[in-house]
């Protein structure tokens, strides 16, 4: 064999070798990673995201409405979160805050201003995203909140940690990432019935913590389904707090729904 040829052969292996050990995944052992060790993994990583400034594209799909948009979400724990959304051309669609005691949602489109607690907007949709206004923390920051639940089932399936457990009128359906230890998927039963599903893909470190680039929220009974791809975020940075600042137009309706 010739020296270059022996070089070339050479480059082959070492990039076919790269590429296996890049390509490799890591096996689930239900042995080695114990029920309890996923849940207070979950929990750790929940705790350990204290701040978020984001940048974000989604796609919304509905029998009635579909449609692309971009939004920004800003989130201070334990009780800051707002989300700014935008349609074609930059066009200004809403905002939202959520604090511990107070919601204001600004509908930029019918030019109405609403203010309230959590109650006024219990079971209230964020503009024609089939997501309850409560809901919007948990799928824009990727929170599963558990308080106790009661292990059914515990083991591998399709190639990750799968758990079955259940939380008074709630079950749930779960799998773990094997390589990051996260939930990839979990689907939330109501009363043995599916209410929603939720998928988290394409983690990355971001300031030394894992992070989904791709949320996928579903209403299987509804057909309905929102898209959330990252395009930048920054974990636990200083967030300037005038960036929560609503400027409402004098033209708003303002509606006080606690009067």
């Amino acid at each position: 064999m010739t020296q270059s040829k022996t070089l070339l052969f050479l480059a082959f292996t070492i990039i076919t070798i790269s590429c296996n050990l890049v390509t490799q995944k890591v096996a689930p052992d239900i042995e080695k990673v114990t029920y309890r060790a996923l849940l207070q993994h979950h929990e750790e990583w929940q705790k350990a995201i204290k701040s978020i400034n984001g940048n974000l594209r989604l796609t919304l799909d509905t029998p009635e409405y579909s449609g692309n948009f971009n939004a920004s979400v800003l989130m201070n724990e334990p009780d800051s979160l707002l989300i700014t959304v935008t349609g074609p051309f930059g066009m200004h669609l809403g905002k939202v805050y959520i604090s511990k005691r107070r919601f204001i949602f600004y509908n930029q489109v019918m030019n109405q201003f609403y203010k309230g607690s959590r109650e006024d907007f219990k079971g209230k949709n964020f503009l024609q995203f089939p997501l309850e206004i409560s809901q919007l923390k948990d799928v824009f920051v990727a929170r599963d909140p558990f308080d106790v639940l009661e292990k059914q089932l515990y083991e591998i399936r399709d190639d990750k940690y799968y758990i079955e457990a259940k939380n008074g009128n709630y079950s749930y359906k779960i799998w773990f990432d094997p390589e990051v230890l996260l939930i990839s998927r979990i689907e939330y039963l109501l009363d043995g019935k599916t209410a929603f599903i939720k998928e988290y893909d394409n983690f990355r470190k971001v300031n030394g913590i894992y992070f989904p680039h791709l949320v996928n929220f579903i209403k299987p009974d509804e057909k309905q389904g929102v898209s959330i791809i990252i395009s930048s975020i920054d974990l636990n940075q200083p967030i300037d707090r005038t960036l929560y600042e609503i400027n409402v137009s004098d033209s708003a309706k303002q509606i006080d729904l606690t009067l």
